[in-house]
């Protein structure tokens, strides 16, 4: 099985104050890594969309090593200080900017960014992305834009604090955009 996650930013509570997270720092890390490993079985293939981590990475990186699954990294804009450390080629199967994957047939473009146009847009190829977090559109015409653009086209938010802090498969990112369609979060 293949899912999807982003904007994780372990031990970062810059992010997650700014992102109103209804529970303490600690409990937020105790429910990502409990809900992961109890959905999550050891080969089942997991991309992390970016925003792994920006501080504490010796901590980090042992939160990385609990999780279960073959963890890929897209490279989002707060892990240069994440990247720059040697024993990530021991934590993930692939490291890259943006990919082009097969999930059950389907043709998904992976990048950290929203982007207009993905690999396979023209060919019923379909995208997950992240960076947005749980900005509405209250929080500037970008996002209302972004979130316009993307109604219609297949294209999803795997942002943490959209998806309910779990790695979700591509036919549940599928269900949590169309049921929060009409709602001000960027899905």
């Amino acid at each position: 099985m293949i899912y999807y996650i982003s904007d994780i930013h372990f031990r970062d509570e810059n992010v997650f104050k700014k992102c109103s997270r209804n529970f303490t720092f600690n409990e937020y890390e105790k429910m990502i890594i409990s809900k992961w490993n109890t959905k999550i079985k050891e080969d089942d293939e997991v991309f992390i969309l970016g925003d792994v981590a920006e501080n504490d990475i010796d901590e980090v990186l042992s939160i990385i090593k609990s999780l279960k699954g073959k963890k890929h990294l897209i490279i989002g804009n707060h892990d240069e200080k994440f990247l720059s450390n040697y024993q990530l080629s021991n934590l993930f199967e692939s490291i890259d900017f943006i990919k082009l994957i097969n999930d059950n047939g389907r043709k998904v473009c992976l990048c950290h960014y929203p982007l207009m146009d993905w690999m396979e847009f023209n060919r019923q190829g379909m995208f997950v992305y992240g960076h947005i977090h749980n900005k509405t559109v209250k929080n500037g015409h970008a996002y209302a834009e972004i979130k316009d653009y993307y109604k219609d086209k297949p294209a999803y938010n795997a942002g943490v604090d959209v998806i309910g802090f779990e790695p979700r498969t591509l036919d549940e990112l599928i269900k949590l955009k169309e049921a929060n369609k009409d709602e001000p979060y960027i899905n």
